[in-house]
């Protein structure tokens, strides 16, 4: 008992000696549409985006103008993937790879303003992993390899992924037939398939089996039509999760790099629907009864406005240098997953999309507030840890073996059966973490 208070309080002394860090947000303005709710032909509303420049975003209603100064760069209309990329997830890419943290980018905006664009590039881009248009996640898979590759003689690798969608309150797993999965106490998933990826163009298969799976639709807003699959209708996490080992001194380290694709925040009007209850929606999904494009907005909305008040509350916490404890049960999964990077478990980055369409006013306002409230989150992040890949490797094991005997012993049916799937799910994700470090300690040898 005592070893383990001096652990806590040690741990916490560490985390307030720690510099604060702030996240990196950036914005992007997509170009007008030739029509639909993206034109220049749309009807206007009471507030508009009336220019941005000089890091400034600025915002026109009837008692004059805005100005929203939250963004760290803010792309115009012509800015190329590249540039993108460069701005929001280059730094946080080589920190993931190079010096042990942990990261999180989620592109955020209302629907139709090229998030999916942002992060999956356009589909003609999947033809070649460097396309000059490919989109974040295949440029960061390419920027892995392409740090990595000349130091193979001193350093072993392994790169995995894996793929969550966040749909009408639920998590299920992208590579595994959209099977719901977990989030574990740590605010981590638990038990997801995961596909390694041994070059940078297993990057364009693994994200034409997340777009195979992923829950889309035509809206009003974000039509689908020539190869585009339309709106978002769920938040989409990416996880490229890296396994290395120094080949010298036997000490590794295991990052993630989470890239997601946050749904389209949306008034249920500017999709010609009207509004509809989140229960009646809820009800609907899980009879296997269609649910409306009313009824998917209402929910989206709710999750990313809770995921607006945990990042308020934790900027609050770690303001006083105290810290932060996520409740277990935020009201879904994805705010349950998301709110955890708040801690100063992950650097952190945000893309921002605006539309300048005069009918979008409204949703811009509220996605510039949304980013001002995310600029101001300063967390104590620290990378991790190098540990030696023997005693890894032997942690790991027992672990694993001691989920399959939790499993092993729990019964099927009675009272006792309601800790199955969480133990089957967790056995499975111990013994798959098990077998990742037991092959990376084989590349280097005993």
């Amino acid at each position: 008992m005592k070893a383990a208070a001096k652990a806590v309080a040690s741990e916490l002394a560490e985390a307030k000696s720690t510099p604060l860090r702030a996240p990196r947000v950036v914005v992007r303005v997509r170009p007008l549409a030739a029509t639909g709710g993206h034109s220049a032909d749309g009807k206007s509303v009471y507030k508009k985006l009336a220019k941005w420049h000089d890091g400034c975003v600025v915002l026109e209603d009837g008692h004059g103008q805005t100005e929203y100064k939250f963004a760290d760069t803010i792309l115009d209309t012509e800015a190329t993937q590249d540039a993108v990329y460069e701005a929001s997830a280059r730094e946080i890419t080589r920190a993931f790879v190079q010096q042990g943290y942990n990261a999180l980018l989620f592109a955020y905006g209302q629907t139709g303003t090229g998030k999916t664009h942002t992060i999956f590039g356009p589909m003609e881009s999947w033809t070649d992993v460097r396309h000059p248009d490919a989109g974040v996640f295949p440029r960061a898979v390419c920027e892995i390899f392409d740090t990595l590759i000349p130091v193979a003689d001193s350093t072993s690798f392994v790169l995995t992924a894996s793929a969550m969608e966040f749909y009408m309150c639920c998590c299920t797993d992208l590579l595994d037939n959209n099977k719901p999965c977990l989030i574990g106490a740590d605010h981590a998933p638990l038990g997801l398939c995961t596909v390694p990826l041994t070059c940078p163009e297993d990057a364009i298969g693994f994200m034409e089996r997340v777009r195979a799976a992923r829950t889309t639709r035509s809206t009003q807003m974000n039509t689908a039509g020539n190869g585009h699959e339309g709106s978002s209708r769920s938040h989409c996490a990416m996880i490229l999760t890296l396994r290395q080992v120094d080949r010298n001194s036997k000490m590794c380290m295991r990052t993630t790099l989470n890239i997601m694709d946050m749904a389209g925040a949306e008034r249920p009007s500017s999709n010609g629907e009207g509004h509809e209850s989140a229960i009646k929606a809820v009800m609907d999904y899980w009879r296997g009864a269609e649910v409306s494009v009313g009824g998917q907005g209402v929910i989206v909305n709710f999750e990313l406005s809770a995921l607006r008040t945990a990042v308020v509350q934790a900027t609050a916490q770690h303001r006083k240098r105290k810290p932060l404890v996520n409740a277990k049960s935020l009201g879904t999964s994805f705010v349950e997953y998301a709110s955890g990077c708040f801690s100063g478990s992950s650097l952190l980055a945000m893309i921002v999309t605006l539309s300048p369409a005069p009918s979008c006013g409204w949703e811009t306002w509220f996605s510039c507030t949304y980013g001002e409230d995310l600029s101001q989150l300063r967390a104590p992040v620290r990378p991790q840890k190098p540990r030696l890949i023997q005693k890894v490797v032997a942690i790991a094991a027992d672990t694993a073996t001691k989920s399959a005997a939790d499993l092993k012993k729990t019964p099927t049916s009675g009272p006792a059966a309601k800790y199955l799937q969480k133990r089957s799910v967790q056995a499975r994700h111990d013994k798959q973490e098990a077998d990742l470090f037991s092959s990376l300690l084989g590349m280097v040898g005993e």
